[in-house]
């Protein structure tokens, strides 16, 4: 049997490269680590929340361990660095490449074929229909067109403004959501879903799943709407002033429900919440697991259950509100000022505007939704889609003379350490320096090998 194609690339990937233990790979997170502290004063916060963990690593011998601890200190940093000085100097070294560049989950993609691949093509068509109904509409108002005509394309505009509205107040929600949350979103959070996309790019993420959730609940509005408005456009000027104040409306309530999902995750934290149940599926328990440890993180994945339940009980009310008083004020015509139904800016300029505006907004949300849809950001939310299984090591491919210059200054300072701390000299980390680059031989399976080697005697 010959040598696998995946075996052979990871051949070529380890040839010429330094290999190190796993005890060797902690003491590089242990340095860089040092070199982010000793960017602080010694009595700041941070410095002795880094001292308080380097200590604490020093007792890990397996890297796997080392590096979930690792994580679960950057979640604790990210929460206490307020000013991100520190994080911010963390990620310009290299430090969450070399910690999150080998991802240490393997990745589930939902099939193209699932419900919600399909809901989110026919979102976006939807928005491309609804750019054709603002042109529809924008031609019969501005020129001349028979009754009829005037009152279908008028019932069509505003059924393209509110499936408009419906779709952004989704993605905004869902924007929001991702930033509080991401994993709810990029591991699913119903028993049988997985990732709807690759990335860890949570705006993407949230643009997605903004539009897959909410297309349902909105083509249905959208239908309501456009079939009242179009009756009522055949006997009476339509209110159509009113469609930029629910398009300013509905993204409000998406800032209403953010309010509210904070409001519910503090709530679980002070009423110490166990946290028992969370994810739906093997897939998810394992990634939440990794991703969100701390109990904060997982008020805020109960925390977006709560989002979604304020959303679909709180929306419908309003946009059933937007409906009554589209009809009732079409109804009075007769009694409002003329100039809000026959001025060509107020009945037909802003509006179209407003609608062509969120258009083109959902439209370019689409095209950066659809170019990093695979893109795998350097954090703990990234996912192994390439592979088969996962590299336990950490990547120090693009790092490894930054790592050895900051070793040779901690090993030069011999600076003061704290009782039971590790002595950084320059014995330890001589590896960094003395090692030659290990040639890694083909990862070939024994049964593999012995065939090779007996077929090549006999020849």
């Amino acid at each position: 049997m010959s040598t696998s194609e995946s075996e052979l690339r990871k051949s070529m990937q380890q040839y010429g490269k330094q290999a190190f233990s796993e005890t060797q790979q902690i003491e590089i997170l242990n340095l860089l680590l040092e070199d982010a502290k000793k960017q602080l004063p010694r009595e700041h916060e941070i410095y002795q929340l880094i001292d308080n963990f380097q200590f604490r690593l020093s007792h890990h011998i397996h890297l796997s361990e080392a590096i979930q601890f690792v994580n679960k200190f950057i979640i604790e940093l990210e929460s206490k660095d307020k000013d991100s000085s520190t994080v911010n100097y963390l990620k310009q070294h290299g430090f969450y490449r070399i910690l999150y560049r080998h991802p240490k989950l393997l990745g589930q993609e939902l099939p193209q074929d699932d419900i919600l691949h399909k809901l989110l093509r026919s979102g976006f068509i939807g928005v491309g229909i609804s750019a054709v109904m603002i042109l529809l509409f924008i031609s019969t108002a501005f020129f001349t067109a028979p009754l009829w005509l005037t009152a279908i394309t008028t019932g069509l505009f505003v059924g393209a403004s509110t499936y408009l509205s419906g779709i952004l107040y989704g993605v905004v929600n869902d924007i929001f959501a991702t930033h509080a949350n991401l994993p709810y979103f990029l591991l699913g959070h119903q028993s049988q879903q997985t990732s709807l996309l690759r990335t860890n790019d949570k705006v993407a993420q949230g643009i997605a799943w903004g539009v897959a959730a909410t297309f349902g609940p909105v083509i249905i509005a959208t239908l309501i709407f456009t079939v009242a408005a179009t009756i009522t456009a055949f006997f009476v000027p339509i209110a159509t002033f009113l469609l930029p104040v629910m398009m300013i409306a509905m993204p409000l309530i998406a800032v209403g429900a953010e309010f509210y999902a904070r409001k519910k995750a503090r709530e679980y934290l002070d009423g110490e919440e166990n946290f028992y149940w969370i994810g739906s599926n093997d897939y998810q328990r394992r990634g939440l697991n990794y991703m969100c440890p701390t109990n904060e993180e997982r008020a805020a994945w109960y925390a977006n259950s709560d989002r979604n339940l304020f959303g679909f009980t709180k929306v419908p009310l309003i946009g059933l509100g937007a409906l009554i008083g589209l009809v009732v004020l079409s109804g009075i015509s007769m009694f409002l000022p003329p100039v809000l139904f026959i001025s060509p800016v107020i009945a037909i300029a802003i509006p179209a505007a407003f609608s062509a505006v969120t258009c083109a907004t959902l439209i370019a949300g689409g095209i950066y939704m659809q170019v990093n849809r695979n893109k795998q950001l350097d954090d703990r939310y990234r996912l192994e889609f390439e592979r088969d299984e996962i590299v336990p090591d950490l990547y120090l491919d693009e790092d490894m003379e930054y790592i050895r210059k900051i070793a040779k200054i901690y090993a030069q300072n011999e600076p003061t350490v704290e009782p039971k701390q590790e002595v950084i000299n320059t014995e330890n980390y001589s590896f960094l320096f003395d090692k030659k680059p290990k040639q890694a031989m083909p990862n070939i399976k024994q049964e593999e090998f012995e065939p090779a080697r007996l077929s090549q005697a006999g020849a």
